[in-house]
């Protein structure tokens, strides 16, 4: 059985908006009447209070807030569990030497949501390719919100349910638990194809065909800008800077809507038409890294890597590598990830496999040891795609790279090894 998450969007009228609020509101309650909980008594007794200590108290609270009764008992120790796991991540942090960041107090506008860990006290109806309904409770206080979305799978089985609240609307995130068969997807061809995620193309391939970035970030960069300048002028915490503040979180989410939707259909395409994919693994959060040094050694060029790193996340390289992965398996694509440090994709050369040093702004392959000349993007992805190729004549685990001889001296007249791949090796292959 597969996990799959599907996103409704909820159009409950104003009584079901209000009891959601509400019951937003005591979810908050809870979670920060817990966290004090356990700093009072580790401040007061040196104890240290569990997610079972708090979880068996419940009955107990809800004799004094009848209230939460209705909110149900899973729905309550899951915002318990979620404060355990916010617990456990600051002293995992704390061992391991990163920057502690105990967990904080929560406001009920902050406050993102609830959920329910199991299928008791909801279910979703589906009603149509599009069209759904969603029942909160049971009994007479049952609600019946009616719903919006759509998945592909035909039979599945809901396993969990969240509620959450964005810019004033609300969504429910369902797990579906779908067997391998309804699971899989057609592939409709054997491409081996090599791909290099950048900014100026969002991919490029091997032959040299590129697919252009949308850009949506920078698309909307001055109208975001113009409201940010006026939420300046406003009081903090007026009705109109609050007003501001909810455009500009409306337009960021249809830049995230944008994004997303974007990088699903392309990765879709990539694995329903390929039977191998070939690229190199990523670290969006190393790649974004200030540049702002220290203040004894500031950094030079701030604003300019600042719009690169502003580029680079708005590219979700990390979201595409993510979606590549698991529809890979759907589709029963072979993906391979190259090791960037040991291949060194845009420094090496796909006809030679020597190393060619150039800087980021050299935008044209021109090899120092054989003279082939290639665009750097689409001599990357070719790279890619031979280590690709090594892997599965091997059968090695590890990178290609690792395993790969290396190549021959040219002023040598021996042959060249039957492990390495020539141009020409290469292009067949491709």
């Amino acid at each position: 059985m597969q996990r799959r998450k599907a996103t409704f969007k909820l159009y409950p009228n104003a009584s079901q908006q209000k009891t959601l609020e509400e019951w937003t509101r005591l979810h908050c309650e809870l979670y920060n009447a817990g966290l004090q909980d356990r700093i009072e008594a580790y401040r007061k007794a040196g104890i240290s209070i569990s997610y079972y200590d708090q979880q068996n108290a419940l009955p107990e609270i809800k004799g004094f807030r009848p209230e939460l009764a209705a909110l149900g008992s899973q729905a309550l120790q899951q915002t318990l569990r979620r404060l355990d796991l916010a617990m456990q991540a600051f002293f995992r942090r704390v061992k391991s030497g990163e920057s502690p960041g105990f967990p904080r107090f929560k406001s009920a506008a902050r406050f993102s949501g609830f959920s329910y860990p199991a299928q008791a006290g909801w279910k979703l109806f589906q009603q149509g390719s599009r069209g759904a309904t969603l029942r909160l409770g049971s009994g007479k206080n049952a609600m019946m919100i009616r719903a919006r979305g759509q998945h592909r799978f035909a039979e599945f089985q809901p396993n969990d349910l969240t509620i959450t609240r964005r810019n004033g609307q609300w969504f429910a995130s369902v797990t579906l638990r779908v067997s391998d068969e309804v699971c899989a997807r057609e592939r409709s061809g054997d491409q081996q194809r090599g791909v290099d995620f950048g900014v100026t193309d969002w991919a490029t391939f091997e032959d040299g065909t590129t697919i252009e970035n949308p850009r949506f970030m920078r698309r909307e960069l001055p109208k975001l800008a113009e409201l940010q300048r006026q939420r300046a002028r406003k009081k903090k915490g007026s009705c109109r800077y609050k007003r501001l503040t909810k455009r500009l979180g409306q337009i960021h989410e249809r830049i995230a809507n944008l994004r997303r939707d974007f990088i699903h259909k392309q990765t879709a395409k990539l694995v329903e038409t390929c039977a191998v994919i070939a690229t190199e693994e990523l670290k969006p959060k190393n790649m974004s890294g200030s540049a702002k040094g220290t203040a004894e050694n500031p950094s030079k060029r701030v604003r300019q890597k600042a719009g690169l790193n502003r580029e680079i996340l708005s590219a979700g390289f990390g979201m595409a590598h993510q979606m590549l992965a698991y529809k890979a398996v759907e589709a029963g694509t072979r993906l391979h990830l190259a090791n960037t440090r040991q291949l060194k994709p845009s420094q090496r050369c796909c006809a030679c496999w020597e190393l060619t040093p150039k800087t980021l702004a050299e935008r044209t392959h021109v090899c120092q040891h054989c003279g082939h000349t290639m665009p750097r993007d689409q001599n990357s992805a070719a790279v890619v795609l031979i280590d690709a190729y090594v892997i599965s004549e091997r059968n090695t685990p590890g990178t290609g790279v690792a395993v790969r001889s290396k190549p021959l001296a040219r002023q040598r007249a021996k042959p060249r090894s039957k492990t390495r791949e020539t141009p020409t090796t290469t292009a067949l292959a491709v």
